[in-house]
């Protein structure tokens, strides 16, 4: 069945044959005996029989109103039909008579015995009779009482069908629910892995296997999440294999630099130490690219260990300083009290020292950069964690580039060029480290001027 529009159709059709079926065959053993059915039976009988009665009296006084064939006039309440027949079955005069009133009156002339007859919400009843002229007599009264609703709505009766019928239909509702919505969750889940960045995520047989348009989406994100992957792994081999490529020219590149600073004159000295100056910063590129290529394929696994913040910090801040320096600009540093982390001390100074380095290549001159480190508890667990912040005085970053910085080779133009900010992967390595350790980075333009970045790492 590859139609998931039929299938819910049938559903809902199969669970109200069932609610049906379920009335139909519950209805005779709760119509069996109602104490509202009985109380409303009784009330109309007790009516009956005593304006019967008071038509009975008057026949046999021989009161004229009540002459054969004639009606008593209705008193508020049920209108009741009183006629008075002969022994014949025939009113006085000719007039009409009902078949069943007529039959009824028979009867009970031959039986001598006041006889009830009930047809529906339709009471008769016939009494025999002598009347003044010592003829037989039968007079019969007819009460059409329909029966009130809360004759009907007897709590005791309607609120276990109630039951029934609710257990029923949560049942099949339950069951179908469950049905239609478990394939999504799977949907859900892979599409939430692989928006985290694990590219491995599939939904799996159990959904891609359904023969309908749940297992034709599963199977197209499958098919989706699979060529996402290749895509991703080629994109990563050619980065690592351009980068490893890189590496031998650039080795010969300065092997044939130092020949040419011994065989070249005075003339030669600066154009080779640009020449030195480029081939170091690319060679740093290559080393940057390829720790984040390790990273984002989740292939470096360095080992833990216990790793002092406050000392790293300060040995990050120490080098900065000397940077610094050579602008203009000073670095603070203010430690709240000791914290340390598990983890790789490598990785934990990369990502320090590309925010930092990064908060003094744009901080103006004259200026400083504030470099503090707090401990704070953690929004969702009883662990601790290490709260970093580095602030410059820059020009900030617009917001609608906040959630981008991190990004590999994003380069906000407003606030960056390519002599000052690279290619822009110091943070995009930062957020690797950072989210390898546990944590988290954000930045945010501070409210006095300039871009505030923080890290938030577990205490061991």
């Amino acid at each position: 069945m590859r139609s998931l529009f039929l299938r819910i159709f049938l559903w809902f059709w199969a669970a109200m044959l069932a609610v049906a079926a379920v009335l139909v065959v519950s209805s005779p053993l709760w119509t069996r005996a109602r104490p509202g059915i009985d109380r409303w039976q009784r009330g109309a009988a007790r009516l009956l029989e005593g304006r019967v009665g008071e038509a009975a009296a008057a026949v046999e006084r021989g009161d004229g109103p009540l002459a054969p064939g004639r009606m008593r006039p209705g008193r508020p309440g049920p209108p009741i039909r009183v006629v008075v027949l002969d022994e014949t079955g025939a009113a006085a005069g000719g007039r009409p008579v009902e078949r069943a009133v007529r039959e009824l009156a028979l009867r009970a002339l031959a039986t001598g015995e006041v006889t009830h007859e009930r047809s529906g919400t339709e009471h008769l009843l016939a009494r025999p009779v002598t009347g003044a002229d010592g003829r037989p007599r039968v007079v019969v009264g007819a009460l059409r009482h329909p029966p009130d609703a809360i004759d009907l709505l007897d709590p005791r009766a309607i609120l276990p069908r109630l039951a029934i019928l609710t257990v029923v239909v949560g049942l099949f509702c339950f069951v179908l629910a469950r049905h239609l919505s478990s394939p999504f969750g799977a949907l859900r889940a892979a599409a939430q892995r692989l928006a985290a960045g694990d590219l491995s995520a599939r939904v799996g047989q159990p959904v891609a296997r359904r023969r309908d348009e749940v297992g034709d989406l599963a199977r197209d994100f499958d098919a989706m999440a699979e060529r996402l992957e290749q895509l991703v792994s080629a994109q990563r081999r050619l980065l690592r294999d351009v980068s490893h490529e890189l590496r031998s020219p650039l080795a010969r590149l300065e092997v044939a630099l130092e020949l040419a600073r011994r065989h070249g004159g005075d003339s030669a000295v600066e154009p080779l130490d640009r020449i030195g100056r480029e081939s170091r910063r690319l060679d740093e590129l290559i080393g940057r690219l390829l720790s984040l290529e390790r990273m984002s394929s989740r292939g470096l696994e360095p080992e833990r260990a216990r790793v002092d913040l406050g000392r790293l910090l300060g040995e990050v801040v120490a080098d900065a300083r000397f940077e610094a320096e050579t602008g203009g600009r000073t670095v603070s540093l203010t430690v709240e009290r000791p914290a340390a982390v598990r983890g790789s001390p490598e990785l934990l100074r990369s990502a320090l020292e590309n925010v930092v380095r990064n908060a003094v290549s744009h901080a103006p001159a004259g200026t400083s950069v504030d470099v503090a480190m707090a401990v704070a508890a953690a929004p969702t667990a009883d662990r601790e964690m290490a709260l970093i912040t580095v602030r410059d005085r820059g020009p900030g970053v617009p917001e609608a580039e906040l959630d981008r910085l991190f990004e590999p080779f994003h380069r906000v133009s407003e606030a960056r060029d390519r002599q000052s900010g690279g290619v822009g992967l110091g943070l995009a390595i930062t957020r690797r480290a950072v989210e390898w350790h546990g944590g988290t980075v954000g930045a945010m333009n501070h409210p006095d001027g300039g871009l505030e970045v923080t890290l938030r790492l577990p205490l061991a």
